[in-house]
């Protein structure tokens, strides 16, 4: 059996983690959408899914951010008042900043 040291399986989680990391701008802009849509509950199920995944990937500011804008959704009962809407817009400028830097160079 294979262990962690193994460069094929080092290779593959590279190659999963670059993957994961190119469809990091998407994620955040589905995110955008749905807060701009004020679907609450959609908008904390992608962040909590995006919280999990990216801490799994290993991109913690992103993972971070995530964690924090899902706590807000949650603590707002579903229905963000005007500052915890600032403070969610504030979280996912930072999570769409943490995307851009983790998705590979546009060619």
């Amino acid at each position: 059996m294979a262990d962690a040291a193994d460069p094929t399986i080092q290779a593959m989680l590279a190659a999963a983690r670059a993957e994961f990391g190119a469809r990091l701008p998407s994620k955040v802009a589905e995110i955008d959408a749905l807060v701009e849509r004020a679907a609450w509950d959609d908008a904390r199920r992608a962040v909590h899914k995006l919280r999990g995944s990216a801490a799994t990937y290993g991109f913690a500011a992103l993972g971070a951010a995530a964690a924090t804008a899902e706590d807000l959704l949650i603590q707002s009962g579903g229905a963000p008042d005007e500052a915890a809407r600032a403070r969610l817009a504030d979280l996912l400028r930072v999570a769409r900043a943490e995307a851009e830097r983790a998705a590979p160079e546009k060619r």
